[in-house]
């Protein structure tokens, strides 16, 4: 495939205006600028999904993907086929990026940068309209909010909220061992009305008493993702990053 992005299930190579458009395809993105969200279908296993977030860190950063290492380690227990992904580079002095992966009903969500921490999220909007997950999900204040919506909007809203809350948890590296209802996370736009892209509304974190990290810090961006889907990333910086969307490589 080559290096030059296209079109994801017709999909627009990139998000919302503004975003990053390099004109020297993955190579020549400005990765501490710039979060790069590659989304297409999982592997058959998790080792292939990793596999795949390796090359788009070797084709990002211009190594050889042999030289690339992925590794996890649970922050609570210790156990090191989950939590946090790192990264390492043999050879390397370049400080390696950030990563992230992310799986919903046979899509996969991969996130590379330099700006920050970063966690992403995607999420099958059949399966979270199937789920009765609004009572684990949402603060008071939310719940009020969504309550003065349409039922087509107000789960729009749910699927935003959700990959939205998940994205911070992962950056802040706690994952749901943090009850999502302690988080409360504004929604302003095209989440307000029905259509295609009610759930790219811009978001924002509006409370969270033991976040790590000041709400400044935190740079929240929805992502195009697949019809079907609804995905979120989050970015851990001081600068808000530009957001460049790609394939994600297989075979």
């Amino acid at each position: 495939m080559p290096d030059t992005p296209a079109p994801v299930n017709g999909l627009p190579s990139t998000g919302p205006p503004g975003n990053a458009r390099p004109s020297g395809g993955p190579s020549a993105v400005d990765l501490p600028h710039t979060v790069v969200v590659a989304l297409g279908d999982c592997a058959d296993t998790k080792a292939g999904d990793h596999a795949l977030l390796a090359e788009l860190v070797a084709r990002l950063t211009g190594v050889d993907a042999a030289s690339v290492t992925l590794t996890q380690r649970c922050p609570r227990c210790g156990a090191g086929d989950h939590g946090p992904l790192r990264v390492s580079i043999a050879g390397s002095t370049s400080v390696a990026p950030w990563v992230s992966l992310a799986r919903a009903g046979g899509r996969l969500a991969l996130a590379v940068t330099a700006a920050g921490p970063v966690g992403i999220d995607l999420e099958s909007l059949a399966d979270l309209a199937r789920a009765p997950i609004t009572d684990v999900l949402l603060s008071p204040a939310e719940t009020d909010a969504l309550s003065a919506l349409s039922p087509h909007v107000a789960q729009a809203a749910v699927a935003a909220l959700w990959t939205t809350k998940e994205a911070i948890l992962k950056v802040a590296g706690v994952g749901l061992r943090v009850d999502p209802r302690d988080l409360t996370v504004s929604l302003d736009g095209p989440a307000t009305a029905p259509g295609p892209n009610a759930t790219m509304a811009r978001r924002r974190l509006v409370d969270w008493p033991q976040s790590p990290f000041p709400p400044t810090a935190l740079h929240l961006l929805p992502v195009s993702s697949p019809p079907g889907t609804a995905a979120t990333v989050a970015i851990v910086g001081a600068c808000r990053p530009e957001l460049y969307v790609m394939p994600a490589r297989v075979g």
